[in-house]
């Protein structure tokens, strides 16, 4: 495993500058590394950040598994506000909105 340490624009409101001014990848638990910190100013708007880079392949899931899931929370949510008329509603967004209930994304 690998971390990556780097200075990141953190402040709210627009970036003066780039929004990463260095970054470098360490082994797991080395400190940060000089390159980065000689550039930190305290309260200048940039922070140290570090991401745990991982080897793992990323598990998605499957179109049937997300439609599942989705109709799944839609009729929870439903039920919750509106158990009267969560047939008609449930059925309404079904037609609303079909390849998102179908497990599609957007993209």
């Amino acid at each position: 495993m690998k971390w990556r340490y780097s200075l990141r624009w953190k402040r709210s409101g627009p970036c003066p500058g780039e929004p990463e001014l260095a970054s470098e990848v360490v082994e797991a638990g080395k400190p940060v590394p000089e390159s980065v910190m000689s550039l930190w100013v305290a309260g200048a708007g940039y922070a140290v950040c570090v991401d745990f880079l991982c080897d793992r392949q990323i598990r998605r899931w499957t179109d049937e598994r997300k439609a599942a899931t989705r109709r799944r929370n839609l009729e929870k949510r439903i039920n919750l506000k509106a158990p009267l008329f969560a047939d008609e509603l449930i059925e309404r967004e079904l037609m609303a909105r079909p390849d998102y209930f179908r497990g599609k994304s957007p993209r």
